[in-house]
């Protein structure tokens, strides 16, 4: 675009290792069922799609919440970490149960689940209060310090996933530190969640448990925003005016083979993101994930989007008996 909305994260993704399809700053291209929170979690956590029986609705997309276990087949993230002896977090300003998050992370690694419900019973905000999904970014990023803070004391590893919900379509939230600074209001919600990232990473950098810790930003999907990007559109092409999901891994254990000019997806940040930690991976694939630090070709570079998308489109019964429904 234009204008740069985002120009803190630029230069964080600059300063640091971002992958990319081409020379500028691009991110990943997003998957077919994977274009919804939860079904960018599990792309991105488990290098899997969330194919279920229907998705052309919102409430197909996130019906996870009715169903007693959530893809108990797969190996996740949280799996991994939580047998390596690490204390998962997850934080949200939201309801955690949205979508089936809470069956995901609790029967996928054991989460310390802290949420909209959490933030009240602890007094953080008022009984009641409720703004957008349910409260702001600016709280989350003040109660996410605390609980760092406290995780680092603790004689174990800890992986703390903070997911922030202020530039959710439509228009994004307008919070006490936003600023008119744009024409439009999710300009400003965008300018202002890039220097509210920025301002948390430094927070982080400036801590003792920095040095031995991995800092990964990433989008879950592209923003769903109806009017804000003009003719760069949402649909799942793969031109010139498609757009694609941030990424900036800080403070990694490994440089990549090459950073730009890639073809890669949010299904690729699964395993990158273990390798990022210093984990070896034998033959440098999880799920449908390649890692992207490695030399291995990802699935959009053997076979191209076109034929990648198409197969995951299809019923699968592998998918269908061994991660979504498995028997006992």
């Amino acid at each position: 675009m234009n204008t740069n909305y985002i120009p803190e994260l630029t230069e964080l993704a600059r300063e640091n290792i971002s992958f990319s399809h081409s020379e500028l700053l691009e991110g990943a291209a997003v998957p077919p069922l994977c274009g919804w929170t939860i079904a960018g979690m599990c792309a991105e956590t488990a290098g899997l799609p969330l194919k279920l029986y229907a998705t052309n609705t919102k409430k197909a997309n996130n019906a996870m919440d009715d169903y007693a276990s959530f893809l108990p087949g797969a190996v996740t993230l949280g799996d991994i970490l939580e047998e390596a002896g690490y204390h998962n977090v997850f934080m949200c300003g939201s309801d955690v149960e949205f979508g089936g998050r809470l069956n995901y992370l609790s029967q996928h690694g054991n989460y310390e689940l802290l949420d909209y419900y959490r933030a009240i019973e602890e007094g953080r905000i008022p009984k009641g209060y409720y703004v957008w999904w349910g409260f702001e970014d600016q709280s989350l990023f003040a109660w996410a310090k605390e609980e760092l803070t406290e995780l680092a004391k603790e004689d174990r590893p800890f992986n703390f996933t903070v997911l922030t919900v202020d530039t959710h379509s439509q228009d994004g939230w307008v919070c006490d530190l936003c600023k008119n600074e744009t024409v439009s209001q999710y300009g400003n919600v965008w300018r202002c969640a890039s220097r509210q990232i920025s301002e948390f990473v430094e927070w982080i950098r400036k801590q003792d448990f920095y040095e031995n810790t991995t800092v990964i930003i990433a989008g879950d999907h592209c923003s769903m925003d109806r009017d804000f990007y003009g003719d760069y559109t949402y649909e799942r092409n793969y031109g010139e005016a498609t757009r694609k999901v941030y990424n900036a891994f800080l403070n990694s254990a490994v440089e990549p083979v090459k950073e730009e000019n890639r073809m890669f997806t949010t299904l690729d940040l699964f395993p990158s993101t273990l390798a990022a930690m210093g984990v070896e991976i034998e033959g440098d694939r999880l799920g449908l994930g390649v890692n992207l630090f490695g030399s291995e070709q990802t699935l959009a570079e053997k076979y191209g989007y076109d034929y990648m998308f198409g197969e995951m489109r299809k019923t699968s019964i592998f998918y269908d008996r061994e991660l979504l429904y498995p028997e006992k």
